[in-house]
């Protein structure tokens, strides 16, 4: 049998209430390439929105030997009792063999504790929102799966870190001498046992190997509506997707 790989941004569809199974097999066995004319720029968009944080991050880290003030704030109020950070990495890819199944993913930031412990966080674009929280929960899980089976770290704290666009924000980003007005809001997430985890990559698994799409959900509104209906959902799904 063929390896079946899964991203860690993937597996979290599995944790939405309203997930119809045809559609998550169509969409993870028929993404669009990145270069074709119907894919969401977005995704650029994030990446090099991304790639400001952490060089900002990092531009402070080896200036001061600190965390930016608008990120050591925000963490100190979602984690009050957490230990000092010490420093940060910003991780490759990281893969793990999973029955079947390959299991891969890549998180923003890591940061290694005074207690040698490590928080891994994800970058969000966007306003704090409970929309997809099981599925920005789950990705987070499998990352910290990924780097206790992979790298052998201990994983004591995970987060959700969005980012508003707010011209009041006092403690911006910067970099440069250039300054985004942007606000910083940390949303802690439970760490949870290896468990859930292979289950859903089992779970996923299962799903992809098949040759043909499964039965749709029976009141699965992108199944029965029509083709401009569906090309909508597809624009909000490669949106969350992209980050």
């Amino acid at each position: 049998m063929a390896t079946v790989k899964i991203a860690a941004k993937q597996l979290g569809w599995l944790k939405m209430g309203d997930v119809c199974q045809r559609c998550l097999w169509l969409m993870q066995k028929h993404p669009l390439p990145e270069d074709s004319v119907y894919a969401s720029p977005l995704s650029s968009i994030f990446r090099r929105f991304e790639n400001f944080i952490q060089n900002s991050i990092s531009h402070v880290m080896q200036q001061t030997r600190k965390l930016p003030s608008w990120l050591a704030n925000a963490l100190q109020n979602a984690f009050p009792s957490m230990p000092d950070v010490q420093s940060v990495l910003f991780p490759k890819m990281w893969s793990v063999q999973v029955g079947s199944a390959e299991l891969t993913g890549k998180a923003d930031i890591l940061c290694r504790l005074e207690d040698e412990t490590w928080l891994i966080a994800d970058f969000k674009l966007s306003k704090p929102s409970t929309n997809y929280k099981p599925l920005y929960e789950t990705q987070l899980n499998a990352y910290a799966f990924l780097a206790k089976k992979q790298q052998k770290l201990t994983i004591s704290h995970l987060a959700l870190i969005y980012f508003e666009f707010d011209e009041q924000s006092v403690a911006m980003p910067t970099i440069g001498g250039i300054m985004a007005p942007i606000k910083c809001t940390v949303h802690p997430v439970a760490v949870w046992g290896d468990d859930e985890i292979v289950a859903l990559v089992r779970q996923m698994s299962d799903l992809l190997s098949l040759q043909q799409p499964p039965d749709p959900k029976p009141d699965c509104p992108r199944c029965r509506q029509d083709l401009a209906h569906w090309a909508q959902m597809l624009a909000e799904w490669l949106m969350v997707e992209s980050q």
